[in-house]
């Protein structure tokens, strides 16, 4: 963590091998696009079929069937609704709309080829060292990270801060003369990366209300990932938590595999993941005002307890470096949370 406007470190805190030594798995950042490949892939192996460029527009839980822009209609016996955000699925459980609440924020995305910022002494460490780089900032924070592309290494950038959007607009492409101008009295060398950066994706963040059930009432659908539970970006963990999700619930179907047992499987993963969505969701929000303070006496003693507590500890300010959060975070095994709540029933 970095101060944000002359790059400062204020604290380090290596997760490599407390992830491979306390955890039992290495810390890792992927594309999204590998991810994707890799899940893809494993699905098919598994026999999935996948087709593509069919949005749903009704879904009949009573059944159940969906319904694709298409005309196509299918129908099984339980639907998986991972439909994000925005989810219609959501609605449909509901009976209701739920409109996602808008965060007052937005993020500027950028992924930029490493080799275009090669031979900038002053980019050096930023390029070559895998690691996180987070700048606090005021209202505002820079995150940056080194991803191995399909061809050449990348540098991937989240810029977060008070939204700047038109109203109505959730994501669009933009030259990055604002983001420039917005960021041009941050570390000088946010400024020399950015002079290689021609486009940014911008995208306006969002959370949800917490939900009370993510199964309709027929028990012949439910949400997953996003379109449950929806959180901030501040922590990076929406994926993670929506692996989960797939994690509990796959195993639980194969526990109890027929329609009649279904509904003790949907009630039991409901249970299971509910609480721990939540916690991570509200540990999110703690993230952003902790790291986005206005400068100020508050700001001084967040950053003066950081450059004397390096690392992690317990009951550290910084939930990133909070050794209890850590070990509920990153030591969660879903499997094994499985296992403990059917011996505590």
């Amino acid at each position: 963590m970095m101060r944000w406007k002359d790059g400062q470190v204020l604290v380090e805190c290596p997760l490599k091998d407390p992830a491979e030594n306390d955890y039992m798995s290495p810390y890792w950042h992927i594309h999204r696009a590998d991810l994707h490949r890799g899940l893809l892939s494993a699905a098919m192996d598994h026999g999935c079929k996948v087709t593509l460029n069919s949005r749903v527009v009704s879904i009949d839980p009573s059944v159940p069937t969906l319904a694709t822009q298409d005309g196509k209609t299918y129908s099984a016996d339980l639907i998986v609704a991972s439909d994000g955000l925005h989810s219609m699925a959501r609605e449909v459980i509901l009976g209701r709309a739920s409109a996602p609440i808008p965060t007052g924020q937005m993020a500027y995305r950028v992924i930029l080829p490493v080799k275009r910022l090669e031979g900038i002494p002053e980019l050096e460490e930023i390029i070559s060292i895998a690691r996180n780089n987070h700048w606090l900032g005021p209202n505002a924070t820079i995150l940056s990270y080194l991803l191995e592309g399909k061809e050449e290494k990348l540098l991937n950038l989240v810029f977060t801060c008070d939204t700047n959007m038109p109203d109505g607009t959730n994501q669009r492409i933009q030259d990055s003369t604002e983001l420039r101008d917005r960021f041009k009295d941050w570390d000088s060398r946010i400024g020399m990366i950015l002079e290689h950066v021609d486009t940014v994706l911008e995208w306006r963040l969002y959370t949800h209300e917490e939900l009370n059930s993510w199964i309709h009432k027929s028990e012949n659908l439910c949400l997953i990932g996003d379109a449950a539970h929806a959180m901030t970006p501040y922590l990076a963990q929406g994926a993670a938590m929506s692996i989960e999700d797939a994690a509990i619930l796959g195993a639980l179907l194969e526990k109890y595999p027929n329609n009649n047992t279904l509904p003790e499987a949907l009630s039991k993963y409901f249970n299971l993941r509910q609480k721990r969505t939540a916690m991570i969701a509200k540990a999110s929000i703690e993230s952003r005002y902790f790291t986005q303070m206005p400068d100020g006496d508050l700001q001084k003693d967040r950053d003066e307890y950081l450059l004397t507590h390096p690392g992690i500890w317990r009951e550290h300010i910084n939930i990133r470096s909070r050794r209890e959060f850590l070990d509920e975070l990153f030591g969660y095994d879903a499997y094994k949370a499985l296992e403990d709540f059917s011996t505590l029933l």
